[in-house]
């Protein structure tokens, strides 16, 4: 009975692994002595991609992430401004993992099966920098699943997560 207790405790820690590995995840970090509160207007780098860069290999999600970020933040009332407060950058970079589902149960979990797919995990990250000085000021990290059925709506959610999160930043809010 204790083997059985100790497989099920496993089995759902699993589960619940997987199902927060699915999810977006959003972090961020910033320099707490800069006033990210007077940052109003932005404009982007330009960015010269390397050959091992995911966007330099795909233009079209360049230019997806940079439109997403682009609608957000003048959806958050900042606008792109030939004299911006911040400039804007980002990478993305990506690397093959495994998701495992076990639906297995019954004694010894001896009914059902474990499937495994093979999944691309990416990570988009997203740096703003004071435009006076050059010098970074907030980052920010959305980290999730890539779905490319779904590869407009992930962008759009995690986008949309990173500029709410740098509003409560310059709110003085983690």
């Amino acid at each position: 009975m204790r083997v059985f207790r100790n497989l099920f405790g496993c089995s759902v820690l699993l589960l619940l692994g997987v199902t927060e590995a699915m999810a977006q995840s959003v972090q961020s970090d910033y320099d707490h002595t800069f006033p990210l509160a007077k940052l109003q207007t932005f404009s982007f780098i330009q960015q010269q991609r390397g050959p091992q860069d995911p966007l330099a290999a795909s233009p079209i999600n360049d230019r997806r992430i940079h439109d997403a970020l682009s609608l957000q933040l003048v959806t958050n009332g900042y606008s792109e401004s030939a004299q911006p407060d911040f400039l804007v950058g980002y990478i993305v970079s990506t690397k093959r993992g495994l998701e495992i589902q076990d639906n297995r149960y019954g004694w010894f979990q001896r009914r059902g099966n474990v499937d495994v797919e093979q999944v691309t995990e990416g990570t988009l990250i997203v740096v703003f920098l004071d435009a006076k000085t050059q010098q970074e000021v907030w980052r920010g990290y959305a980290t999730g699943t890539i779905n490319p059925k779904n590869l407009n709506n992930d962008v759009n959610k995690a986008v949309t997560k990173l500029v709410q999160k740098f509003k409560k930043n310059q709110a003085g809010k983690n």
